[in-house]
């Protein structure tokens, strides 16, 4: 990893946090006590911090599975694809554009080509939405004014320019692009007044609505169904020793059951209140969107091939000519044949 002192470890906790009372966990029988094996190390790059990684390491589900996750947070795409690439990272949370944008050419920020393969669909965007600084109430007092993204060419810009142009306003004409990096720079740029409006997601949509600032639209509004987050690898990695990634699996899929579990809501506000940067009181808000069957977690992690070409046909809509025509072509070859899916790692 660069820079220890940046990552954020997911890994077995010690034995006294697990007598917390606002969160009840199980002793689960560990894979390594069963195996006799030592407990495997993975790396993963996010940008926003992930509840599903939370509930997976204060639950011991990683534990269980003999897995220790090392999870850094990355500062833009063209960044976390660079850590991947150069082995620095074994999964990463990302958009499926992202994948996209490196399997199907080389029109991307690093010029490469790579096998990148997605394992699991996370979710539908988390409430992604187009938020505007103060004092701007509407789409069309963006005219004139400055718009931030995680990098120009990326599937959530793509989506923002798709709505802002499906209420009229068209980019470079209407407004100016900066690029800021990933959503917790651009939600404390917007916060600070360098961009007049940014695409935000998760708690940092929910705390910009609390703070008084304004909802110009959801994506979902425009784009459906959508596929907002997913969790991807490189084909080196996955046709590599993949026990250790398969044992992740498991105890992801376990994470999403309990986030999804409404007995388990009152104990799960402490975890939602502290991965979000939400009080308490406004966890509901947020507990609304991990449950919205459009926008929310995915509940059998399996990739819609309508919510793929949605994404994929916003690239070739917004993206420049050599992006667009690569993924025209996976799009005729299909989904399934573009091998953009690990199949092998599906429920």
């Amino acid at each position: 990893m660069r820079s220890v002192s940046a990552a954020r470890f997911y890994s077995a906790p010690p034995d006294e946090s697990r007598d917390r009372p606002s969160w009840p966990c199980i002793r689960l029988q560990n894979w390594s006590e069963m195996t006799g094996s030592s407990q495997a190390t993975l790396r993963l790059g996010y940008f926003s911090k992930s509840p599903i990684l939370e509930v997976a390491q204060r639950d011991g589900l990683l534990e269980a599975q003999g897995l220790r996750v090392e999870a850094e947070a990355v500062s833009s795409s063209p960044a976390q694809f660079r850590s991947l690439v150069a082995d620095e990272y074994d999964l990463v949370l990302t958009s499926p554009d992202n994948v996209a944008a490196y399997r199907f050419g080389t029109a991307n920020p690093l010029g490469e080509q790579i096998d990148v393969r997605i394992i699991r669909a996370v979710d539908g965007g988390l409430g992604l939405s187009v938020l505007g600084a103060e004092g701007v109430g509407n789409v069309d007092d963006l005219r004139g004014r400055t718009v931030a993204v995680d990098v120009p060419e990326s599937g959530f810009a793509f989506a923002l320019y798709h709505l802002l142009a499906e209420r009229g306003l068209t980019r470079d004409a209407d407004y100016r692009i900066i690029a800021l990096g990933a959503t917790p720079r651009r939600a404390v740029a917007l916060r600070e007044g360098r961009c007049d409006a940014t695409l935000l997601n998760g708690g940092a949509t929910v705390a910009a609505e609390l703070a008084g600032l304004v909802n110009l639209g959801r994506i979902s509004d425009v784009v459906r169904p959508y596929l907002g987050t997913v969790l991807a690898a490189t084909g080196a990695r996955l046709d590599g020793d993949d026990a250790p990634l398969r044992r992740f699996c498991v105890a992801w899929d376990q994470a999403v059951a309990t986030l999804l579990d409404a007995s388990r809501a009152d104990a799960l506000t402490p975890l939602l209140s502290d991965v979000f940067g939400l009080p308490e009181t406004q966890v509901a808000a947020m507990r609304n969107t991990l449950n919205d069957p459009d926008e929310g977690l995915i509940v059998d992690q399996a990739v819609d091939p309508a919510a793929m070409h949605s994404v994929l046909d916003l690239r070739v809509r917004y993206g420049s000519p050599d992006a667009a025509a690569a993924v025209r072509s996976a799009l005729h070859a299909g989904i399934d044949a573009s091998g953009i899916i690990d199949s092998r790692f599906r429920r």
